[in-house]
Formats: structure tokens, C-alpha cells, sequence
């Protein structure tokens, strides 16, 4: 079997960062095997040692990515309404929680798909400590998404905003399939629009 190339190991390890950050989000971080994973990334079992030391490591490069997709998201939104404050503000609300979220696990807000996963004991070390990293980059980012015309949002008007985002996303997906699932996102949106 030949060797690969530095170019396209450097591309199997993107591939297998990229799979793990749609899956681990979607099935838990136990939930989803080192084969599934690299079945995912289109490669073989074998084949991951070569790129990490331990599914921890993925598990932690998985979780930067899935942030850093986040961050990019965020970004892209305040171009859109570049000076239009209240603009920017109403669309990541609107955005946030809308219904397709909801069923959009994989590639959702990373904080509402991993923190039920992230907060069990056995993740209080690095896995946690990319997850803690990781909501800081994006309270940082939702300052600006929740600025006002004239007022900048205080990292404790984003904190409770977050609070209240999350929690709905994740009561809504716990209550899928009930009407009481549309109405949890429906209160958050009227909540934090009419506020």
C-alpha cells in the first residue's frame, strides 16, 4: 500500500476534525465510535492513530471546529447588516430560533448540542476546558450580534441571552414531535425581540 502524501494526510486529518464535529454534536461524544468517525471521514479505522494520540484529542480538535464554524456563522451575519445594530440583532435571534435549528443537531450551536454531554464528570479536564473555550469565543462574537443602535450588549445581557437561547433550543428538541416543542422557540423569539 503506498504512503500518502504530507498534503493528504494533513487533508485526511481536516476530513476526520470535520466528521467528528458534525457527529460528536448529532450522537454525543459516546455515542459515536473511532470507526464510525473515520467511516465518516471516509477512511479506515487504522488509519486514526496516525492523526491523534486518543479519541479525547479528536473529541477536543472536533470541538474547535465545531466553534470555529460557529464563529464564522456569527461573523457572516454582522457583514450582512453591517451598521444596522438592531438589524443584526433581530436576524440571529430569528435565526436562533427558528424551527429548521431545531433539527439542524450536526451543524447547530455547538453549545445546545454538547453541553448536556460536557457537563457529565468524567469530561472535567480538556474536553471541558475546549468547551468552556469555546463559549467564551462566542459570547465575544454575540456582543456584537446583540449590540443595539445604542447600546452595546453587556457580556451579562449575552450570558442571559445565551441562557435563554440554549434552553429553548434544547427543551425544543427534548419536546420534537409536541406542540409545546414550537412554542418554547416561539417565546424565546417574541421574549427577546419585544425586549
Amino acid at each position: 500500500m503506498p504512503r500518502v502524501s504530507r498534503k493528504e494526510a494533513d487533508q485526511h486529518r481536516v476530513d476526520i476534525i470535520q466528521a467528528a464535529s458534525r457527529l460528536i454534536p448529532q450522537f454525543g461524544i459516546d455515542g459515536v465510535s473511532v470507526p464510525a468517525l473515520m467511516a465518516e471521514a471516509g477512511l479506515t479505522h487504522g488509519a486514526f492513530y496516525g492523526h491523534f494520540a486518543s479519541k479525547e484529542a479528536l473529541v477536543i480538535a472536533a470541538c474547535d471546529e465545531a466553534f470555529e464554524k460557529k464563529r464564522k456563522y456569527y461573523d457572516d451575519i454582522s457583514v450582512r447588516h453591517a451598521n444596522e445594530p438592531d438589524a443584526t440583532r433581530a436576524a440571529y435571534i430569528k435565526r436562533y430560533t427558528r424551527a429548521t435549528h431545531r433539527e439542524e443537531v450536526a451543524d447547530g450551536c455547538p453549545i445546545a448540542a454538547l453541553c448536556g454531554d460536557v457537563a457529565r464528570k468524567e469530561r472535567k479536564g480538556p474536553i471541558r476546558a475546549a468547551f468552556v473555550a469555546g463559549v467564551n469565543s462566542l459570547i465575544e462574537r454575540m456582543s456584537l450580534l446583540l449590540s443595539r443602535r445604542k447600546k452595546k450588549a453587556s457580556r451579562e445581557e449575552v450570558i442571559a441571552t445565551l441562557s435563554l437561547l440554549v434552553g429553548a433550543l434544547q427543551l425544543s428538541r427534548a419536546t420534537e414531535g409536541h406542540a409545546v416543542s414550537d412554542e418554547f422557540l416561539a417565546a424565546a423569539r417574541k421574549h427577546l425581540l419585544d425586549a
